[in-house]
């Protein structure tokens, strides 16, 4: 009997598993700390060129990531770069 209701344990268990292996993981980083990144992104940009637009700054952001080569085996990460930066760059009120 022990058995059985291990093995039905163990059933449920891996009947469980993939709901738990697609979810999202838990962000690396505070939203506080995605601002501060962001700002810091922004201001350099802007030091350069004090008008840069939002679109400019994270065009510039993927760019300077696509010359070091992050984008080499996952190109469309390049534009959910862009995306995820314009949205910080609204979100922390830094536009």
């Amino acid at each position: 009997m022990r058995m059985i209701r291990s093995a039905a344990l163990a059933a449920f268990v891996l009947l469980l598993a993939p709901a738990f292996a697609h979810a999202d993981p838990p962000p690396i980083f505070t939203p506080e700390e995605q601002c501060e990144t962001t700002r810091t992104l922004v201001d350099n940009v802007r030091a350069a060129k004090p008008d840069a637009t939002p679109e400019e700054i994270a065009d510039t952001f993927v760019n300077y990531m696509d010359s070091m080569g992050a984008y080499n085996r996952v190109p469309q990460a390049k534009e959910s770069d862009r995306q995820i930066t314009l949205s910080n760059i609204e979100r922390c009120g830094l536009a």
